[in-house]
């Protein structure tokens, strides 16, 4: 790994361990449109192996989303989100198969809803990332997910 290579990863490893779990959220997102991106590019540039390494790496930050669900405390919107995940990751596989940019163009289209969701969310409820025992009593948010570790490499 070059220098500015190591300093980048020095870099997002701080950010990742700095950061609240609505923040966590957001950066899933957006390496998952990172790496939709890619797969774009590589079906461009007739990269399969890429390709099926990006989306890959879709299923697998949108899988830890959708582990990291709280459904208890999320009630309906966990279960809409739990939904969404498992048409996301449909949808992905079938844009692998049919070499789709389109199809992908349509799951980024939903990732940028989603991630624009939890940004508006992250930037109006910061009591809602302060752990449960810190939290005042009249909290009136539980955020549907409740990430306790980050298995995605990026």
């Amino acid at each position: 790994m070059s220098e500015n290579g190591s300093i980048a990863h020095r870099y997002r490893e701080v950010a990742v361990r700095t950061a609240n779990p609505l923040q966590l959220v957001v950066m899933l997102y957006d390496a998952a449109l990172c790496s939709i991106r890619e797969a774009q590019q590589q079906i461009d540039r007739k990269d399969i192996a890429g390709r099926s390494r990006s989306l890959n790496r879709v299923i697998a930050v949108i899988s830890e989303l959708q582990s990291s669900l709280d459904r208890k405390a999320g009630g309906p919107i966990a279960g809409s989100l739990d939904r969404l995940y498992d048409y996301i990751k449909r949808s992905v596989f079938k844009a692998g198969v049919n070499q789709s940019k389109e199809q992908l163009a349509e799951v980024g289209a939903l990732l940028e809803n989603l991630r624009s969701a939890w940004v508006q969310l992250a930037n109006e409820q910061p009591a809602a990332v302060m752990p449960a025992r810190e939290q005042p009593p009249e909290a009136p948010f539980t955020p549907p997910m409740q990430l306790k570790s980050l298995n995605v490499s990026i």
